[in-house]
This record gives structure tokens, C-alpha cells and sequence, in this order.
């Protein structure tokens, strides 16, 4: 995304926004690794961790995969022109939001689990965006070129990835030492389903970059004519 930024130049606020939604993504991530990184420093460095709920990173992650649902609905809503489909998806994405946060109150689950009920929602918000999207591109003259946004390639991905990852949470209660060939099929699933989504991403920014050099390209060879 960064490359596609310096080599393009594109100053398409919605394409800069989610490039630096994507580094967020990762600083998220990298964050994240504390629980393991307390873990196996045996404490030493994060010894004020030990003993409290936020010695593992649920917490951390259910907070953040609010963030993550809520973002990627923004971007397909923002890439919507009827302001009909624009509103159910604001008070879609704004109902999940009151929602997530009053369950993750109130959840056992909170410090020690996935808040399932918060994801198997959140997934419906991005099928709803990713639908509605779609569709708002059949009504118009988007669709024939739907293969050159950057966009209908983050929606292909983010759909199947949330999709796919939906049995992950709901029997996370299994993944535990005690369940070593769950765990290898759990991390395969989490693993393919990143490459499969980020490498959508990859697409989508290669797609959007030739289809801008092309365009690019027919503006300079057009004769240009001054008027007399």
C-alpha cells in the first residue's frame, strides 16, 4: 500500500486513509504480542502483568476487532453513491458499536476468550457493507470496470476471511495445550485466511496502479489543441 502510494501519487483520500488503516493493523498486531513475549521473559520484564486479567491479550483483541469491523465497513461505505444504502450501513456500523461494547462489558468471556456473539455480528456488518457495496456497483456503470478498484478487491477478501475464520472463534474454547492437532488446524485456517485476504489487497493495489498508469498514459498521447 505504501508503494502504491509513493509510485502512483494518488491523492484519493479513502485510498491514503487505508493505507495508514493497514499500519495501524500492524502496530495493532505487533502490540498484541506482549501476552506471549511476558510469557516466555518467564515475567522478568512484565511482572506487573502476572496475576491480573491482563495477563493474556482476549481483552486486547476483542477491542481491537471492533476497530478492524468498523473500519473495513467504512471504507466499502464510503465507495457507495446511494445515500440510501450510505444511512443502513451508518446505523448498521453504529448499532455494532453500542452493541460490542455493552456485551464485551458485560461477557465473562472479556479477559479470557473471544467474545463470539461480538464476532459472529461484526461478520454479518461486513457481509451487510460488502452486499450493499456490490450491489450499488451493479446499479451503476462501476460494474464494468469493478476488476480495476482497489476496493472490490478488499471486499472479495475481508468477506471470505471473516467467513472463513467464524468456526475459529466459535470453538476457541478447544484451543488449549491440551488439543495440539485442533491448534495446528486453528492456526492453518487464521494463517490462509490472512494470506488470502492480504494477498486480495496486494491485487487490488497492482490493479488500481496499472489502471491509473494506463489512464495516464492515453492523456498524454491525446492531442492537445489551443484555440486561435
Amino acid at each position: 500500500g505504501s508503494l502504491y502510494l509513493l509510485f502512483s501519487g494518488s491523492k484519493e483520500r479513502e485510498q491514503r486513509l487505508f493505507v495508514k488503516f493497514l499500519w495501524s493493523v500492524l502496530i495493532i498486531d505487533v502490540m498484541g504480542g506482549y501476552a506471549g513475549l511476558a510469557y516466555f521473559d518467564n515475567y522478568e520484564h512484565f511482572g506487573f502483568l502476572k496475576g491480573t486479567p491482563f495477563v493474556r491479550n482476549e481483552w486486547y483483541f476483542n477491542i481491537a476487532q471492533v476497530y478492524f469491523i468498523v473500519c473495513y465497513s467504512y471504507f466499502l461505505r464510503e465507495k457507495i453513491s446511494i445515500k440510501r444504502y450510505r444511512v443502513i450501513l451508518n446505523w448498521a456500523m453504529i448499532s455494532y458499536v453500542i452493541f460490542a461494547v455493552i456485551n464485551m462489558y458485560l461477557s465473562d468471556d472479556f479477559f479470557e476468550n473471544d467474545v463470539i456473539i461480538n464476532y459472529i455480528a461484526g461478520t454479518f456488518i461486513i457481509l451487510l457493507a460488502v452486499f450493499l457495496y456490490f450491489f450499488d456497483m451493479m446499479l451503476g456503470d462501476k460494474v464494468l470496470s469493478f476488476y480495476k478498484s482497489l476496493f472490490f478487491y478488499v471486499a472479495v477478501g475481508i468477506a471470505i476471511s471473516f467467513l472463513v475464520r467464524i468456526p475459529t472463534t466459535i470453538y476457541n474454547r478447544f484451543y488449549n495445550l491440551s488439543n495440539p492437532e485442533f491448534n495446528q488446524v486453528v492456526l492453518e485456517l487464521i494463517r490462509y485466511s490472512n494470506i488470502f485476504m492480504y494477498s486480495a489487497f496486494v491485487l487490488g493495489f497492482y490493479m488500481e496502479f496499472r489502471n491509473r498508469k494506463r489512464k495516464e498514459m492515453v492523456f498524454e498521447e491525446t492531442p492537445r489543441y489551443r484555440k486561435t
